[in-house]
């Protein structure tokens, strides 16, 4: 007998007697799968919120790109920033430019008016795919169309600037072209009032995270305060796509909030961040 055969007796099997079996037992491998499943269960919602929490950081970087595109534009037009958000139709003609068009030569990309959060159907909805869906459809199908929108307001009473007809009136995202950023002019405080936001198009109760409509996205966003934003037909209301909703103000700044603290914000409250008044 070999000196390697005299040193361990072989087991019937073939394997040297007294060694467990190389691998795992099935009962093993079956705990081993359960740890693995517990801790998927619980790290997921952490790693979802990680997730959303990135694409509101990536959000925010959109809407300080657009704050420096208004910022520029501010000094190229007198301290007026572009707020029209649609064309009023075949009657009423209006011959302004949308606030992203007016924009668009002023942002790195046209992708900076996409929300990182904005469901992308493929199709002109809540994400712009080129600066020609911008242009080329503006005014008419962007109304309903992108993830941020401009904030839907009157100015002050005192305000006055050329309508869609070119007639002097008081101040509004349908109908003119721009808003004065100086203080008491046409917002009573403009550093700290809400000029673009996380915004989309809503059907039925409102909803956290919110539910978009039909893949459509908004240009502008009513007031939580108007008649409607909270009932069940088509409305523009803040979007809570990412924990919260962010907000461009006209000075500049960008912030977060919880979307539903935007939605009870009581217009005339010292705390209201879209009120002109």
């Amino acid at each position: 007998m070999s000196y390697g055969l005299a040193q361990r007796r072989l087991h019937p099997t073939g394997r040297a007697k007294g060694r467990r079996p190389m691998g795992f037992t099935l009962i093993e491998l079956l705990v081993v799968v359960a740890i693995v499943a517990l801790l998927v269960c619980m790290l997921l919602p952490s790693l979802v919120t990680v997730r959303l929490l990135g694409k509101r950081t990536a959000c925010q970087a959109s809407l300080r790109a657009i704050g420096c595109a208004v910022g520029v534009y501010q000094r190229d037009f007198g301290d007026y920033v572009p707020i029209c958000w649609q064309n009023l139709g075949s009657h009423f003609k209006n011959p302004w430019k949308s606030w992203r068009a007016s924009l668009l030569p002023y942002v790195p990309s046209y992708a900076a008016f996409n929300c990182a959060a904005a469901t992308d159907t493929g199709q002109m909805g809540e994400v712009f795919h080129s600066a020609a869906e911008i242009t080329s459809h503006d005014l008419t199908d962007t109304a309903n169309a992108g993830s941020y929108g401009v904030m839907y307001q009157y100015s002050l009473p005192s305000y006055m600037t050329p309508n869609y007809s070119g007639i002097m009136a008081r101040g509004h995202p349908a109908w003119s072209l721009a808003f004065s950023t100086l203080p008491r002019v046409a917002w009573r405080d403009p550093a700290n009032s809400v000029y673009v936001a996380d915004a989309c198009l809503a059907k039925g109760s409102v909803t956290y995270p919110s539910e978009g409509y039909k893949g459509y996205g908004t240009s502008a966003i009513v007031p939580p305060s108007a008649q409607g934003y909270f009932d069940v037909g088509v409305t523009r209301r803040f979007a809570d796509r990412h924990l919260g909703t962010n907000c461009l103000f006209v000075g500049g700044q960008v912030v977060s909030y919880a979307t539903e603290s935007l939605d009870h914000m009581t217009t005339g409250a010292d705390d209201c961040v879209w009120d002109t008044k």
